[in-house]
């Protein structure tokens, strides 16, 4: 990683900040801290949207405009130079209307354009305030200011004609925000949609002022996000792009991780076609001693005992600033920070504080993914389970009780254990493994609260593989580690605590490199001999890149 620099620090393009709004837009003296939008940099006129069939405004506010001529006023941070350069839109979400939350990104926006990316913060506040419809109309306003920076890039004369890179594009959104650029991923591929069964199908193909969109989105990126404020009529959003959730340990606000649930829904396997590879990737960071406001620099915060503002917004920079490099200009290899955050701890790009990432790649094979009814091996891949030697318990993650740590859509194993000799083998049928394509072999896992784990300590066990005459052996901490959960508050005993699972990746390469044939593996076994007990929740064993 020394060659690589850190991507949480200014690139080298100079850049241009840029105020756009529609025409005629006014702020009310007591909304004077809207007045930026009143006077927009020469050339950025913008215009009006109607989004009276999707959304209210707030009663409470004294806006100048009504639900039916919305204005596209935004902050927009562009790289000097000839273009034509990606587009980053930030969303914010739920917030007091009287405090203008518009600028709170524009740390982001002005890192992201030193990068050779055009970055913009958009104008949502009045989504804010006691109304209806507030995530989908989020969704929608998210699409139509990409809209406007693709009639800017086709507008002759214009400073941004022929300098915005529509196919490489990548959306934000923070907290209400952060749902709704779920919301956009899928809106942004239909030509209509009809948001509840009492009203008439909207069209998105331009004919009633909305879309047309299908705008080339390479990557959604949700910090902190709330989950089902909104659900469509066709069931519950997933996101089929590449996906990054933020989110922190002691948030306030959406303190149940809400954006687990997201996550998991995002890419999962089909039942059907097991080994069909998904549509992108996702990566997931927790970060421990993080709040809801911080991410936004002009929110104040929302309770003690967290990190510090800087920590969290160096944080953000260094993982949203990777993602758009990566998806954005080809910049693969900051992959290996969104596979893993210790790549960002030990370069010095993070603060050393706790962590705990996932990745999923496109490409996986799963051994297990526990989707099925029953305890077993996952199809195609041929062998039995061994849980004979611990308390093993396939179940639900979605927090029902007495598992209220956990508050996820996926199904896993509960594994317990009182003494060092219990494990959990699974057992293969030699030479039904495709390992050509993949690289690790993978796992996540996370431990709670619960009594049996030593309160503050990692826990660890021992990963033995082997092919009958061959046999690797690895303590997990030497490959990461499974740390012990924080509390929402720290100063109170029992407080909640969200179990969280870290991906564990195993180089192929490795375990062959110590002379295991990999083809012919027949086991895979977890022992827990290096911490007397524990209670460990466990997912998705696999192939993966």
């Amino acid at each position: 990683m020394s060659n690589i620099s850190n991507p949480g620090e200014p690139g080298s393009y100079s850049v241009d900040s840029v105020v756009y709004a529609a025409p005629n837009y006014t702020a009310s003296e007591s909304l004077s801290q809207y007045k930026v939008f009143e006077t927009p940099t020469a050339g950025f006129t913008t215009r009006s949207i109607d989004l009276s069939g999707i959304t209210e405004l707030g009663f409470s506010v004294d806006w100048s405009f009504n639900n039916a001529e919305i204005p596209i006023n935004g902050l927009v941070q562009i790289p000097v130079g000839e273009g034509p350069f990606p587009l980053a839109v930030f969303a914010h979400g739920n917030h007091a209307p009287f405090e203008n939350s518009t600028p709170g990104y524009l740390y982001l926006c002005s890192l992201l354009a030193s990068h050779g990316i055009i970055a913009a913060s958009i104008d949502v506040n009045f989504l804010n305030g006691f109304n209806q419809g507030e995530n989908d109309g989020r969704a929608i306003v998210h699409l139509e200011h990409i809209k406007q920076f693709q009639l800017w890039n086709r507008q002759s004369g214009h400073p941004l004609k022929g300098k915005v890179d529509l196919s490489r594009v990548m959306i934000v959104g923070h907290s209400r925000g952060g749902e709704a650029v779920g919301h956009a991923s899928i809106f942004n591929s239909m030509s209509s949609i009809q948001f509840d069964p009492q009203s008439p199908p909207i069209a998105f193909d331009g004919s009633e002022g909305l879309g047309p969109y299908g705008f080339n989105l390479r990557a959604v990126v949700s910090i902190a996000p709330t989950d089902q404020q909104y659900i469509p009529l066709s069931g519950s959003t997933k996101i089929d792009h590449n996906y990054l959730l933020l989110h922190g340990s002691r948030d306030a606000d959406v303190f149940t991780f809400e954006g687990y649930k997201t996550y998991d829904r995002s890419h999962t396997v089909d039942l059907n076609n097991p080994t069909q590879p998904a549509q992108g990737f996702k990566s997931l960071l927790w970060i421990h001693g993080a709040n809801h406001n911080y991410f936004n620099s002009v929110w104040q915060q929302e309770s003690s005992n967290t990190i510090e503002r800087n920590q969290q917004e160096q944080i953000a920079k260094v993982y949203i600033s990777a993602i758009a490099q990566a998806t954005l200009q080809d910049r693969y290899e900051y992959f290996n920070l969104l596979k893993n955050h210790a790549v960002g701890v030990k370069a010095g790009w993070l603060p050393t504080i706790n962590f705990v990432s996932q990745f999923q790649a496109p490409d996986r094979r799963f051994i297990q993914h526990f989707e099925e009814s029953i305890l077993t091996v996952s199809e195609p891949i041929v062998g039995r389970v061994d849980a004979t030697k611990i308390d093993a318990q396939k179940l639900s993650f979605n927090g029902t009780s007495p598992f209220d740590n956990l508050f996820q859509e996926t199904q896993g194993l509960r594994l317990e254990w009182n003494n060092r000799d219990h494990s959990y083998r699974v057992q293969l049928a030699s030479n039904t493994l495709d390992v050509d394509q993949f690289k690790f072999l993978a796992f996540r896992i996370g431990q709670s609260i619960e009594a049996n784990n030593p309160a503050g300590q990692d826990q660890d066990f021992t990963i033995e593989v082997s092919n009958g005459s061959n046999q690797v052996t690895l303590s997990a901490s030497s490959i990461n580690r499974v740390i012990y959960p924080d509390r929402i508050d720290d100063s109170v005993e029992g407080s909640f605590a969200r179990t969280v699972l870290q991906t564990f990746f195993i180089p192929i390469q490795q375990l062959q490199s110590e002379g295991l044939n990999f083809e012919s593996l027949t086991e895979i076994k977890f022992v827990f001999d290096r911490v007397p007990s524990g209670t460990l929740y466990f997912d998705e064993l696999q192939l993966t890149n």
